[in-house]
């Protein structure tokens, strides 16, 4: 089956996907950083932009579902910014969390519910869905304004039902392991920590940017992309394979924590839509198209040339099993 995705140990064809789609302040219930009251009905884009959703949506008819997975990923990468709240919320939402949580327990693998056109009449070239069943007052409460988003998948199955697949994420900037206040806690626990000399604490800081020593040695082992095989140092970025705030001050500074590549597939490595076997062949998340996969020349089961793989191995079995997307 070409574009084949699997879910729930189920096969499905991809036929088609709207990514990154906003979840702006005005739909979500209760978690809002503006004053707006909130709508049920969301918005996906200007009909006369990239995208005919009129004939991507057709007539409606086919049911759309969300995955439980997904919305359990979701609250845990979102945990951190239920706690911290970076972003200026109108009220507490710290115990929200905890309410989310429990009841995702009570969802099914597969929570399908019905969509419809919700076009305003003064507005008709803003395009609008909406839903009246439960599950989407569910995704309208956990969903976090502005740093959350929202992918559209139209998928077949081997019986030639069409579904519409609704997957959310968190900007990643904002989960557990790269959010502004978590990279703040870290520097200031090395800052206070009086054991650390000031040369030493000076080698974590600049890890954490990817420059310093750490670049120096991750460079001086193959100064390329591993991927692109771009070897323009300029181009290049030193990022960690375990997230540097969840790294110890040894993981930290270990050069052997870290892969050199071009800022797409860096910015790709973080949020876990591609990782590697302790073989170095490419894992890719079911979170990228194959239409997109296309576009960025990757290929399931590629292998590339890891430096030192073995020296690797612990990191990115952190990575495949916490980070990369399943």
């Amino acid at each position: 089956m070409q574009n084949e995705i699997n879910l729930n140990n189920k096969k499905y064809e991809l036929i088609e996907q709207v990514d990154n789609i906003a979840v702006v302040d005005s739909f979500v219930k209760k978690n809002k950083v503006g004053r707006g009251n909130g709508e049920a009905r969301l918005y996906l884009g200007s009909q006369q932009g990239q995208h005919d959703f009129n004939a991507f949506f057709g007539d409606f008819s086919p049911k759309a579902f969300f995955l439980k997975r997904d919305f359990e990923d979701y609250l845990n990468d979102a945990k951190f910014e239920y706690e911290e709240q970076e972003q200026g919320y109108q009220e507490n939402i710290s115990e929200d969390w905890e309410i989310y949580k429990n009841e995702l327990a009570n969802l099914q693998d597969q929570e399908y519910f019905t969509i419809y056109s919700a076009l305003g009449t003064q507005d008709s070239a803003r395009y609008y869905i909406r839903s009246d069943d439960d599950i989407w007052e569910y995704f309208r409460k956990v969903m976090l304004p502005v740093i959350s988003y929202i992918s559209i998948l139209k998928i077949k199955d081997e019986n030639q039902n069409i579904f519409f697949l609704f997957r959310p994420t968190l900007n990643y900037f904002y989960n557990k392991n790269y959010h502004p206040a978590k990279i703040r806690e870290e520097e200031d626990k090395i800052e206070q920590d009086t054991h650390i000399s000031e040369e030493k604490k000076e080698q974590l800081v600049q890890a954490r940017k990817g420059q310093g020593e750490y670049r120096k040695k991750l460079l001086e082992e193959k100064a390329e992309c591993l991927i692109t095989r771009v070897n323009d140092e300029r181009l290049l970025i030193a990022s960690h394979i375990k997230p540097w705030a969840i790294s110890n001050e040894t993981e930290k500074i270990d050069h052997h924590n870290g892969l050199a590549l071009t800022p797409t597939y860096d910015r790709m490595f973080d949020q876990g839509f591609i990782s590697f076997s302790n073989e170095g062949v490419i894992m890719i998340s079911p979170y990228i198209s194959p239409l997109n996969l296309k576009k960025l020349n990757l290929a399931p089961d590629r292998k590339y040339e890891i430096p030192n793989i073995q020296q690797r191995i612990k990191y990115l079995v952190y990575h495949r099993d916490n980070i990369f997307k399943k």
